[in-house]
């Protein structure tokens, strides 16, 4: 990699060179960022190309956040593709007797490639360039909710990721304590889901008992996209505290029966919404049946980050929430007198008894409730529920006072999760979800599913 870079390097410069006899106004920064991206589109040689790309995304990179808005303002009215040019050759496109069919074709899919999306491939420069406009669509992202309108950037900006991290550039790899220690780092900095507080708890996350997967693409080597953790039990875990205490004993692998993802975490903010979690579990799930062949079964254990907000937006009413309670809530009210339901999910969760059984009942029901009738359009409102669903797991086990932290707490008061994944089932579990929106319920909860269906 060394040699190369050194290469494209010795071409950029040469492209300096070039581009400063050319026109010595550009290489000092006298036209604008936007001036030199449609200058940029009608160079033709690689090396004052290649100069043009460096000096683009340097200038962005310096730029301030009102010129960065301007910059994406142009893309979106400047460097829109010609619509009045497309209709036309769709129009051609539309007679099957049309002689000219293909070279209509073609004309179409470069109309529509021209502009915003042609500059992004440009701009693409090996070493600097991926990471460049990873870092371009994050912030793109950040001002979408006051400026709308750029939309049309982020979707070409997005398709065009989407191909340079499709599946086929992905490497696979099993972290452990071995791995370089920026990569570490970037470990402890990424997690989303339970927090990494310091190296000792890293360590023992990566400890005999334990492993970690991650996604990386060539353009960011030292850099995961996406990685997970697993734990290895002799059971399906109802509990997360376990996985998160470093001075838990390492217990005895080939003892193990099972395997917990218990955290998945997105690295990239730039790569939102491009998925990579379905690829990853099932990378995993083939790698420990190859290295660990006495691991049978795969499991999560997951938050239900959803709820608490979903009672907060009132797509849990009191009303739906008592309902839930049924025969129970006399004796929910009895025990959290002062309380309202809602008052308690939301803002008092840490009242929550769990010697109380009826309050363990009822979580079960709110939990089963919420995962499969609580809806965004035909699918669940839960994020994480849609994923694991998504790709063919089935709901498993509901788990109150499953994570009684904070956070866990106040996104879903306590409630955790166990997506089974049956590889027996998952492709039909899949299919089923995708067609219909059937949502594959253990038969242990099935008798609660029918009841609390009929609620909805």
């Amino acid at each position: 990699m060394k040699w190369i870079n050194r290469l494209i390097g010795s071409v950029t410069d040469k492209g300096k060179e070039l581009l400063n006899a050319e026109d010595p106004a550009r290489i000092k920064g006298k036209y604008s960022l936007q001036d030199d991206c449609t200058a940029l589109l009608s160079y033709r040689g690689d090396a004052t190309a290649l100069a043009m790309a460096h000096q683009i995304l340097d200038r962005y990179a310096a730029s301030s956040r009102d010129e960065k808005i301007a910059f994406f303002h142009y893309l979106s009215s400047d460097l829109s593709p010609d619509f009045e040019k497309l209709s036309s050759l769709a129009l051609a496109l539309s007679n099957d007797n049309d002689a000219d069919a293909e070279t209509a074709y073609k004309q179409l899919q470069a109309t529509l490639n021209d502009g915003r999306k042609t500059l992004f491939e440009l701009l693409n420069i090996p070493g600097s360039g991926t990471p460049a406009l990873v870092q371009m669509r994050s912030e793109l992202l950040d001002l979408l909710p006051t400026h709308p309108e750029l939309s049309v950037v982020d979707i070409d900006l997005k398709t065009t990721l989407e191909t340079w991290f499709n599946r086929g550039f992905l490497e696979f790899k099993e972290i452990d304590w071995h791995t370089p220690a920026d990569v570490l780092e970037r470990l402890i900095e990424y997690e989303a889901v339970h927090e990494i507080k310091d190296w000792a708890d890293l360590k023992r996350r990566l400890s005999g008992d334990r492993a970690c997967f991650a996604f990386f693409h060539p353009a960011l080597p030292d850099d995961p996209l996406i990685f997970v953790q697993v734990g290895f039990t002799a059971d399906i875990s109802e509990r997360i505290d376990p996985f998160l205490n470093h001075a838990q004993p390492v217990s005895d692998l080939s003892a193990a029966n099972t395997a917990i993802f218990y955290s998945i975490s997105n690295c990239q903010t730039g790569l939102r919404g491009i998925s990579f979690g379905n690829f990853l579990i099932k990378q995993v799930v083939q790698h420990i049946q190859t290295e660990r062949p006495h691991i049978k079964y795969f499991s999560t254990l997951s938050p239900i980050p959803g709820l608490t907000r979903s009672i907060d937006k009132n797509y849990l009413t009191e009303d739906e929430l008592q309902e839930i309670a049924g025969p129970l809530l006399i004796s929910l009210q009895k025990r959290y007198a002062e309380l309202s339901l809602t008052e308690l999910l939301k803002d008092r969760s840490d009242r929550l008894d769990e010697s109380h059984e009826d309050t363990v009942s009822f979580l079960n029901e709110l939990g089963l409730y919420y995962l499969t009738q609580v809806k965004r359009g035909s699918e669940p409102y839960d994020p994480v529920a849609r994923f694991h669903l998504s790709n063919g797991a089935s709901i498993y086990r509901i788990n109150p006072f499953g994570n009684r932290k904070n956070y866990g707490l106040k996104s879903s008061a306590g409630l955790m999760v166990n997506y089974l994944y049956d590889l027996e089932r998952v492709e039909m579990n899949h299919e089923e979800f995708k067609q219909k929106g059937t949502i594959d319920v253990h038969p242990q909860l099935q008798k609660n599913k029918k009841r609390l269906r009929a609620l909805s």
